[in-house]
């Protein structure tokens, strides 16, 4: 795929490429026809649990969605050479791993202040371990909410309803696995 893509365009293109109508997709990712065709044409800034519904829907990964950038081999990734994943506005994602081929996603989260993963929570079958680097996150994981500062890791079970909220004050970062990779 080309870099100047957008993910509305490769989302219109794999549900093309599997013939699956807009009714169909929309149904199977629980979003309406109408938010589902904005999406693909980049009128629309989703979240991460509807880009993971609607990439689910559509039996792609999430990662495929995003431009991805050349690494000098399969191991490293150099600083400077990270692919950057921006789902959601105030919020960016720096893969640390060369790809998601592997058995695991390795990353850094940075949340401007008062961003959050969505406004309701969302679920995936994975593991997640996160190491708060900087700032302040209320992360919600089934009905408890867990205050993390720098310093401060969790792990928890993602088939549980969560989400992550930057409550400030400042930027919040954080380094993230995920297993099995979910981007």
């Amino acid at each position: 795929m080309q870099g100047d893509e957008t993910i509305g365009r490769r989302l219109r293109a794999a549900r093309l490429r599997r013939r699956m109508p807009l009714r169909e997709v929309a149904a199977k990712a629980d979003i309406t026809v109408s938010a589902l065709s904005q999406l693909e044409r980049d009128l629309l800034n989703p979240t991460v649990g509807t880009l993971k519904s609607v990439a689910t829907a559509l039996n792609i990964t999430i990662g495929s969605l995003f431009a991805t950038t050349p690494t000098a081999d399969n191991l490293v990734v150099r600083d400077g050479h990270r692919k950057l994943l921006s789902p959601r506005q105030g919020i960016t994602y720096q893969l640390l791993t060369p790809d998601l081929s592997g058995q695991i996603e390795f990353f850094i989260s940075v949340y401007e202040e008062g961003a959050t993963s969505g406004e309701e929570t969302f679920a995936y079958p994975a593991e997640q371990c996160g190491l708060m680097l900087e700032g302040t996150a209320d992360v919600q994981v089934a009905d408890e909410v867990h205050r993390l500062r720098a310093g401060d890791s969790i792990r928890f079970d993602c088939s549980l309803p969560h989400r992550i909220v930057n409550v400030g004050p400042g930027r919040m970062r954080c380094l993230w696995a995920v297993t099995p990779p979910s981007f």
